[in-house]
């Protein structure tokens, strides 16, 4: 690759001399022919550059290669179209950032005039500003989406076709085949919570910034509401042939479709019976799932829990229950799917899985996880004054 400028070492920039341009490499204690790693000089008329795969894999990421012509204050090579820049381009662009790191001899330069380059160079448009800045938002809600329209797909199946087409070992894999597809959707952008009881959970025992909590629920509540909306539009015509007419939906009968989108508990279930089933599953999750995050404890392979579901359908996550209880009302179910049992789906999918999730990372953090991250591993009383007052933190252990 070089760059063609046959007035580049009589006039560098407009602005930057032979004379200068030396003055620096001998102030840099270079060799004047050296232009730092890759470049030379050897004719008046062509500087040379060579490419090592690190400056390529660095401009392909808008980061500056590392010579002292591009200093780290001026900012990153901008990228043409997802590729790198034509030499010529390259050539004009390092010329100004050249002239904005050392200044100029000519007061007629107009650095003004020079924009300086975008520090994020691929958020060209709102819509790539909008994502790049609520990404982890817009994770949990297609992994939440994703984790219904398999989960309620599946029941729909299953029950509509009279098990014709599934059983109920098709439901339990479809759900977990939701989990783990929701987690590879955006695992990797806001680390696949899916489901509130989570997000508090690692809130309290492992550091998650609470001024995320509300927006990771949030997320969580709608994509599983537009996930069970998706659902029942697939499935409208057969609803409709399961319920007796069309557009009818209804609750509490034995042609009602709403236990397929949210939860509810058996008939012979008490209040507080249905409360503790889902208190105790939901601890058990959240229990595995610090296990499979504890790097001090053995790999665990992922796996899925079920442990209540003649009793209250699974829940173990608010935003499974909420979301398509959402838009089951959006598509005409009536009212008594909030009011039932004194307002079930407030004190059971809601409550009792929040505190179940609290109660399995506590019991976990107490007698297995070590890591400071947890507020049961921080210094207590004297220990804690002791640390704080500069002493040694052995000596606070030992106390």
């Amino acid at each position: 690759m070089s760059f063609h400028d046959e007035n580049h070492f009589g006039n560098v920039g407009n602005g930057i001399t032979v004379d200068h341009e030396k003055e620096h490499l001998e102030h840099m204690e270079q060799d004047p022919k050296l232009f730092g790693p890759g470049y030379s000089a050897h004719e008046s008329n062509i500087r040379y550059l060579l490419v090592t795969p690190e400056m390529v894999d660095a401009m392909r990421q808008g980061r500056a290669p590392n010579t002292h012509l591009l200093s780290p204050s001026v900012g990153k090579v901008e990228l043409f179209n997802g590729d790198l820049p034509s030499p010529d381009a390259m050539h004009d662009k390092f010329a100004i950032q050249h002239v904005e790191h050392h200044g100029t001899h000519d007061s007629d330069i107009d650095t003004a005039s020079v924009d300086p380059p975008s520090p994020v160079p691929y958020l060209v448009n709102p819509l790539s500003r909008f994502r790049h800045q609520y990404k982890e938002y817009l994770g949990e809600f297609i992994g939440t989406m994703v984790l219904i329209i398999f989960g309620n797909g599946v029941n729909c199946q299953v029950v509509l076709s009279n098990l014709t087409q599934g059983s109920y070992l098709s439901i339990s894999f479809g759900w977990g085949i939701g989990v783990m597809f929701g987690v590879y959707a955006c695992g990797g952008v806001s680390g696949a919570h899916i489901n509130p009881a989570v997000t508090i959970t690692l809130a309290l025992f492992r550091g998650f910034p609470w001024r995320k909590v509300p927006g990771y629920a949030l997320a969580q509540i709608l994509g599983a509401c537009v996930g069970s909306a998706l659902i029942q539009g697939n499935y409208h015509a057969l609803l409709n042939q399961f319920e007796g007419g069309y557009n009818l939906r209804t609750y509490g009968l034995d042609t009602s479709t709403g236990a397929l989108f949210f939860t509810a508990a058996k008939p012979y279930m008490s209040n507080i019976g249905a409360f503790c089933s889902e208190l105790f599953a939901t601890a058990v999750l959240l229990a595995l799932i610090f296990a499979i995050g504890d790097q001090n404890n053995n790999p665990v392979p992922s796996v899925v829990v079920k442990l209540t579901p003649e009793q209250t359908a699974y829940c173990l996550n608010p935003a499974r229950d909420l979301g398509p209880r959402i838009a089951c009302a959006m598509f005409g179910y009536p009212k008594e799917i909030w009011t039932t049992r004194h307002c079930y789906w407030i004190y059971v999918p809601i409550i009792a899985t929040i505190c179940g999730g609290i109660l399995g990372g506590f019991v976990y953090d107490a007698f297995i996880f070590q890591g400071k991250e947890s507020p049961l591993n921080k210094p207590w009383g004297r220990s804690k004054k002791q640390i704080e007052g500069g002493g040694n933190i052995d000596a606070a252990h030992n106390a």
